[in-house]
């Protein structure tokens, strides 16, 4: 998007989506592979907070350094296949959408009709924050600096990482 525009921001979260449908999927399948009751949320829980606070140190560690490629190929499908490949091909968004499964079907006990009325709720917030990114983009890029990328990731670090804290708080103050 920053580099060809809005057109080309939608063919890639487009293909996004339909991988995020993939995933959605297969860890709704999957959750129900997470026996009920006993230490179910407890694993899920420190298993959400050890990746969070995994992220956020990584975070807090590294220093990216701005790359804008140059990207000349404007081919609608290559574009879907880029946002497919490089959502699908990430771990953690297929140990986010487990984590989201195995939480509404084990810990809050959503009927088949409340999981599936939030995957819905969940992929239209992605398609639009999608959507604002690719519309956005080209104005951001103008603010975009190693400085600025680096506030970021300090800012991202300490979310993941408060997060990661909130998950574990009922193990350790309890309920």
């Amino acid at each position: 998007s920053i580099i060809n525009g809005f057109k080309s921001g939608v063919f890639v979260f487009t293909g996004v989506i339909i991988s995020d449908i993939i995933l959605i999927l297969l860890s709704y399948f999957s959750a129900t592979l997470f026996p009920q009751g006993g230490n179910t949320e407890m694993i899920v829980r420190i298993c959400g907070a050890v990746f969070l606070i995994t992220m956020g140190v990584s975070n807090l560690r590294t220093h990216k350094k701005i790359l804008f490629p140059k990207a000349d190929n404007k081919n609608p499908y290559l574009l879907a296949s880029k946002g497919f490949m490089l959502n699908i091909l990430n771990p953690g968004n297929y140990l986010s959408w487990l984590a989201v499964a195995a939480t509404l079907h084990n810990v809050l006990h959503f009927s088949n009709g409340q999981r599936w009325l939030y995957y819905s709720g969940a992929l239209l917030g992605i398609f639009g924050m999608e959507m604002l990114i690719s519309f956005s983009a080209n104005w951001f890029k103008k603010f975009i600096s190693d400085k600025f990328l680096h506030k970021l990731d300090v800012v991202l670090g300490i979310v993941f990482i408060v997060f990661s804290l909130l998950l574990l708080k009922p193990l350790i103050l309890g309920k």
